[in-house]
């Protein structure tokens, strides 16, 4: 059914993606503990991303898929 919460509770990612995700975070926790702040964990970082990317999803009129800045 679309539209249904019964999403799988796991997502597979390759591993470039998870190299992608790891480096971003260590970029990101090398700020953040700069500022005093509690570093984050690469999940942590991963719902944040899906959390707020995907509603600047588009399809291209070719057919692309683009996230679109707000």
């Amino acid at each position: 059914m679309i539209g249904s919460s019964d999403m799988p509770a796991t997502l597979r990612l390759s591993n470039a993606e998870q190299e992608a995700l790891r480096h971003k975070c260590v970029e990101i926790n090398k700020l953040l503990v700069k500022k005093g702040r509690q570093p984050l964990r690469d999940s942590e970082l991963a719902h944040f991303v899906l959390d707020n990317a995907t509603k600047l999803v588009q399809v291209t009129t070719e057919g692309d898929l683009k996230i679109e800045a707000e």
